[in-house]
């Protein structure tokens, strides 16, 4: 994926991992489902961050000193 599209894939699952937590706290929806929906955008955003652009060639493992 283009560091643009990743960009904007990240924009978005942050803003639904913190707006369900909001909404969770305020009880505008159950606290249980805003910690599942939280929970997944937040994987789903682990993942996209580690996801190297296209174009780019991940970095190597640094050795230790």
């Amino acid at each position: 994926m283009s560091k643009s599209t990743l960009n904007t894939l990240s924009t978005i699952f942050g803003l639904i991992a913190g707006g369900s937590s909001l909404l969770g706290s305020t009880g505008i929806i159950n606290h249980s489902t805003a910690g599942t929906i939280g929970g997944i955008a937040t994987a789903i955003l682990g993942y996209l961050v580690q996801q190297p652009a296209a174009g780019e060639q991940p970095s190597a493992p640094q050795k230790p000193l």
